[in-house]
């Protein structure tokens, strides 16, 4: 896990899998800037591997199709930008979590944010949970989990995840300085640790995101260091953006976390101020008044 307050509550769950005492239901607060969507589907990605160990294998034909975006023992409801969850969709998707495994294994729903879950959406669900079919898992995230009904709540468990009270947990200013040594040539900020290495890559990818974000005219309270808005802004007007420039290196922070994650002794503090250095030289963009 990326995010250091996320780390505890997956050794739980780590060691409930290996003693077979995973719940049919969980719950969760729902607060995506702060690593709780990375955590709903690692888990998800988890409870659908053939061959988990640590974390999901990743290599198995369950995880490909979960990376693909295509797994068919998966669903999820979205109502971020709805009103409610009604109960039409809550019986469509237990219509098919009933059905046979199509991999042989577990079924998996993601429900988010569930407190927009009506009365009989939640009456529905409980039913389900009262006998719970095998190899069938409900994950749902709440952003105010007394909302929930208290007779759903007691079929689930809760997941502590411990975060932090601020989206940026002090972060704004070092997503600041990293800022102004990208686009603005200061000189970039000193990797000490192993700890710090890890910090400043979940501060590079947030910054990349937030920046792909503003030009899709996403609100500050929805960024990770939304206190910066007006500095994307500012570069937004002045620069004609490369999206997908912005894109290759998100994914390059996700392929070091993933490198740093399974091969012992990468330097990645050193590996990622090389990748500062690529990225304050990259064409991230070119003056608004000049074609890319």
């Amino acid at each position: 896990m990326s995010f250091p307050w996320l780390r505890e509550p997956w050794l739980k769950l780590l060691k409930s899998a290996e003693q077979q005492r995973l719940a049919h239901a969980y719950y969760m607060r729902h607060q995506p800037q702060l690593g709780s969507e990375q955590f709903l589907l690692t888990l998800a990605n988890y409870l659908l591997c053939r061959q988990p160990g640590k974390n999901a294998c990743g290599q198995c034909k369950s995880c490909l199709l979960f990376k693909a975006g295509n797994h068919p023992d998966f669903w999820q409801i979205d109502a971020t930008d709805e009103n409610s969850i009604g109960i039409d969709e809550v019986r469509q998707l237990q219509r098919k979590l009933v059905q046979t495994a199509n991999q042989g294994g577990a079924r998996v729903a993601v429900l988010r944010p569930a407190d927009k879950l009506t009365e009989q959406a939640s009456n529905a669900i409980l039913k389900v949970l009262e006998e719970p079919p095998a190899g069938m898992f409900w994950l749902l995230a709440v952003e105010q989990p007394d909302h929930l009904l208290p007779t759903l709540r007691s079929r689930m468990q809760w997941i502590n995840l411990a975060l932090p009270a601020k989206a940026d947990d002090g972060h704004d200013e070092l997503a600041a300085s990293l800022y102004t040594s990208w686009f603005e040539g200061a000189l970039p900020p000193v990797i000490k640790t192993k700890d710090d290495a890890q910090q400043w890559l979940d501060i590079s990818e947030h910054l990349l995101l937030d920046l792909l974000a503003t030009q899709q005219g996403v609100a500050a309270s929805r960024m990770h260091f939304g206190s910066l808005q007006q500095r994307y802004r500012s570069w937004q007007q002045q620069y004609r953006v490369d999206p997908n420039a912005l894109l290759h290196a998100v994914h390059e922070c996700r392929q070091l976390r993933q490198r740093f994650q399974q091969a012992k002794g990468l330097n990645l503090g050193l590996l990622l101020s090389l990748y500062w250095q690529q990225w304050a030289q990259h064409d991230f963009s070119s003056p608004s008044g000049s074609s890319l």
